[in-house]
């Protein structure tokens, strides 16, 4: 088997988690390049490119390996194209300028032309790599060009990320509350696939403050059971429609109970040892808090102190309903705020007492320019 190359997004160091779940080895090209040589397994199956990408949220595109050359030859870089009619293709280059990919792609049509085929040519509006809307829309093939530090690998791309189904999925459901900063899908994706594994048959994933439902949702598409919970009785009937809008936009047959329910005390409605994976964005503090410049130190940490409250009640609740060597993929917030960073570091450094081994984290996330950084953890109960 030829080995892949996987381009991540925005988020390279959560794409790395997520993958690692996936395959048993991979080579580093780059932060957001990795390159896999054995089998991607999920359920017991080897994905396809197609069917890899339908799984991850955080991988943008998926090429096989051809080559590996010392020099950028455009004969070599034309054969790897299929000769047909007329042929619309692209060079992406990874460690390389755009100049240097605007020459290879002159000297490349020309050789078509001089085979007698015709040709264009699309060349990256920014940068020196073809935004994945273009290789889609204008059905272009594409060679990627990866600087390494031995050379080059050249790679023929066989799947590009699903950009409109997330971006449906992120604008189109029912219920939308942007103010709120919820999760995109893909990030939810993300961590749904982190605390899932590889090997997702029969088992059941809660997401104890669900929200509108997120989470819920990207678990959903996997195929597992679902379970959501929120303590605002309002947000749970949204979040009910969202579903059901999910649910028949996909065909999806999963199942998924939403419970009008606090977190610290979730253990009193859902049996014991029944759940596989816990995975959410609990609240994290008032959306004002990143915004306020005026905020004093005394009082956020008030506010840091009424979270850590909440959290280390809820880890201390999940330990019941978790079966052994549960997982908990958890987010946890951490403010710039007057030339300072806050978090709440005391339930970190309790996760043990708590019944937890800390498997991973902080893994940040946050949009530009954010006052408000999301600091993903992987923990694991003990038994």
């Amino acid at each position: 088997m030829a080995s892949r190359l996987f381009f991540f997004g925005r988020t390279p160091e959560l794409s790395f988690v997520e993958i690692s779940s996936f395959v048993a080895s991979m080579n580093t090209i780059r932060k957001d390049i990795v390159e896999v040589a054995g089998s991607f397994i999920s359920n017991g199956t080897n994905l396809t490119d197609a069917q890899c990408m339908n799984i991850l949220g955080g991988i943008v595109k998926i090429a096989t390996v051809l080559a590996r050359t010392q020099e950028l030859d455009p004969a070599r870089l034309l054969s790897h194209f299929e000769l047909k009619n007329k042929v619309v293709f692209a060079l992406s280059g990874y460690g390389l300028d755009k100049t240097t990919i605007t020459r290879l792609d002159q000297e490349i049509k020309k050789l078509f032309h001089s085979s007698h085929i015709s040709s264009r040519f699309v060349l990256p509006k920014e940068g020196s790599v073809v935004s994945s809307v273009a290789i889609v829309k204008e059905h272009v093939e594409e060679v990627v060009i990866v600087k390494d530090k031995d050379g080059y690998i050249i790679g023929k791309t066989t799947a590009i990320q699903q950009f409109s189904e997330w971006n449906e999925r992120d604008y189109q459901r029912p219920y939308v509350d942007p103010q709120s900063g919820m999760l995109p899908p893909k990030i939810a994706r993300m961590i749904v696939n982190i605390g899932l594994g590889r090997d997702s048959r029969g088992k059941t994933l809660l997401d104890p403050f669900c929200g509108m439902g997120t989470i819920c949702a990207e678990a959903a598409m996997r195929g597992v059971n679902v379970i959501g919970s929120d303590s605002d009785k309002e947000t749970i009937e949204k979040a009910q429609k969202n579903m059901s809008w999910l649910l028949s936009r996909y065909r999806l047959s999963s199942s998924i109970r939403l419970l009008h329910a606090d977190a610290t005390h979730i253990d009193e409605i859902i049996d014991k040892k029944t759940i596989d994976a816990i995975v959410t964005e609990p609240f994290l503090g008032s959306s004002r808090i990143g915004k306020d410049e005026q905020i004093n130190r005394n009082k956020l940490q008030k506010i840091i102190k009424g979270l850590e409250k909440l959290y280390i009640g809820s880890l201390k609740c999940w330990t019941l309903i978790l079966k052994s060597r549960g997982i908990v993929v958890i987010a946890f917030p951490e403010y710039a705020v007057n030339t300072g960073t806050y978090g709440v570091k005391k339930v970190i450094d309790r996760c043990e007492t708590l019944g937890y081994t800390k498997v991973l984290g902080p893994i940040a996330y946050s949009r530009p320019q954010a006052k408000v950084k999301r600091l993903f953890f992987v923990f694991q109960k003990k038994i």
